[in-house]
């Protein structure tokens, strides 16, 4: 995984029939940053795409690559400074042949930073 343990670290998942949360604690830290911005740190959208394929990856036990994306949605920026701790929601189905689709979040209690919904194949 590209993110894990070190953009981002796992501190809890819950699994209830077909949705996943997982509560992740972002790294304010990650030289990312340091180009997206400095001072002002963004979480940029790349990245939030990339935390929900690899948690897909996990809720699934399968290594996923994009087909399609549905819509996507930025709602707010993610600063890492300040909203550190989110949950990313996944809510998972099956398409035809071998598609997995997923409609997934992530926010935290007051927010909503991000929204999509996409299908994904195994590698």
């Amino acid at each position: 995984m590209l993110f894990k343990d070190n953009f981002y670290t796992l501190k809890s998942s819950v699994k209830e029939d077909e949705s996943h949360t997982y509560s992740i604690q972002l790294n304010p830290d990650h030289s990312i940053f340091e180009g997206h911005f400095p001072d002002n740190p963004v979480t940029p959208g790349v990245v939030q795409m990339e935390i929900v394929k690899e948690l897909m990856n996990e809720s699934t036990g399968t290594k996923l690559n994009l087909k399609k994306m549905g819509n996507c949605k930025f709602l707010a920026i993610l600063n890492p400074k300040t909203d550190a701790n989110v949950d990313v929601i996944l809510k998972i189905s099956k398409g035809e042949d071998e598609e997995i689709k997923v409609s997934a979040v992530i926010k935290n209690a007051e927010t909503f930073f991000l929204k999509m919904n996409a299908s994904y194949f195994p590698a």
